[in-house]
């Protein structure tokens, strides 16, 4: 049974020791502020890597579609455009365009690197590889 004492700690708000726990609830609230600020800043760098990745998988399936009424440098400067508008970390030896026996194939392997700027200095954080491609058929 507790005795009257400890009842009016618990009624104050303070624990069975005589302190209050208003401390550990301001600590609770900020580890998790913290913890949510460093996933909504993670997330603002690293969704426009896959987002770019989607894009350009899409500009390469649509070069596949009209790739029998352009040729394979036209196709490269279209592509290109598109690669230098959103900054894609690649050059133009790296985009891989391969015609044989009526198909039609489109590659080009890339990383983006996530990293944090701390004092001056660039830390490299994760690595992203991605392969986008595209095949089909030239009629």
């Amino acid at each position: 049974m507790k005795s009257i004492e400890v009842i009016k700690r618990e009624i104050n708000g303070m624990g069975a020791g005589g302190y209050k726990d208003q401390g550990a609830s301001k600590l609770t609230v900020l580890v998790f502020a913290a913890i949510f600020g460093v996933a909504f800043y993670c997330a603002y760098h690293i969704i426009p890597f896959y987002y770019y990745f989607y894009e350009l998988q899409n500009q390469f399936e649509s070069a596949v579609k009209v790739a029998s009424t352009y040729t394979d440098k036209e196709i490269r400067r279209k592509l290109m455009y598109h690669i230098k508008k959103m900054q894609l970390p690649v050059e133009p030896d790296d985009l891989e365009i391969i015609r044989q026996d009526g198909k039609i194939k489109i590659s080009l392997e890339y990383e983006e690197v996530f990293y944090i700027t701390f004092r001056g200095k660039d830390y490299d954080i994760w690595t992203f590889p991605f392969h986008a491609y595209a095949e089909g058929n030239v009629n």
